[in-house]
């Protein structure tokens, strides 16, 4: 089926944007203001989230006193939120300030798991790596000899980092940075009797 061919010329369009200019204009000031107001009611919106009932310090296996429920506007919620039943006795990553919303970047281990976590200082010898580490970021913790060089291999591998002290250690030869990290009892445990020696870490 052939259907006839019709065109609008210059002149024909131009007359009927003058017939609806204001339905036109109606139409997009309409538009604009549905978008404003589906911005504005991110600001009103709100939703439950669990937040700290109290300041909690860097290694804390959290417990239902240590939580609690409010509500923030949508737009604040962190990306990762966990529900209570999720952070009930997993492991602080960092200190964290009363009413600071807890998500995933901010706790460690499983629930299975942190009854054997325990928390250990590391005194590395290279500041500056100790600087650009972060809580929650995995290293391998291993021993260096009198010229810097590895020696011995890994102390304990794939431990996670707590915090990192903000003053540098100057006691004895192995002077550093003070890193805390949490790991299994074993590896706190190498980590404790090679204390004294030149250790750094490697990062995954």
């Amino acid at each position: 089926m052939n259907f006839p061919k019709y065109t609008i010329d210059k002149k024909e369009l131009f007359t009927l944007f003058r017939i609806y200019r204001k339905t036109i204009a109606y139409a997009l000031i309409a538009i604009v203001i549905y978008s404003t107001l589906q911005n504005m009611a991110q600001y009103f919106i709100t939703k439950p989230v669990i937040v700290a009932a109290q300041n909690l310090e860097a290694g804390t296996l959290l417990t239902r006193k240590d939580l609690k429920e409010i509500r923030i506007p949508a737009i604040a919620i962190a990306p990762g939120f966990l529900t209570i039943d999720q952070i009930v006795g997993r492991m602080l990553s960092g200190n964290i300030a009363e009413n600071e919303q807890i998500s995933v970047t901010r706790v460690l281990a499983s629930k299975e798991n942190t009854s054997d976590q325990r928390v250990v200082g590391v005194r590395i010898v290279d500041s500056e790596i100790a600087s650009i580490l972060k809580p929650g970021a995995i290293v391998d913790v291993v021993r260096l000899n009198k010229n810097n060089e590895l020696s011995g291999g890994v102390v304990a591998a794939k431990v996670s980092v707590v915090a990192i002290a903000t003053k540098k250690s100057s006691f004895g030869s192995g002077a550093g940075s003070i890193v805390m990290v949490t790991t299994s009892s074993q590896n706190a445990l190498a980590l404790a009797i090679n204390s004294g020696e030149k250790l750094t870490v490697l990062l995954h």
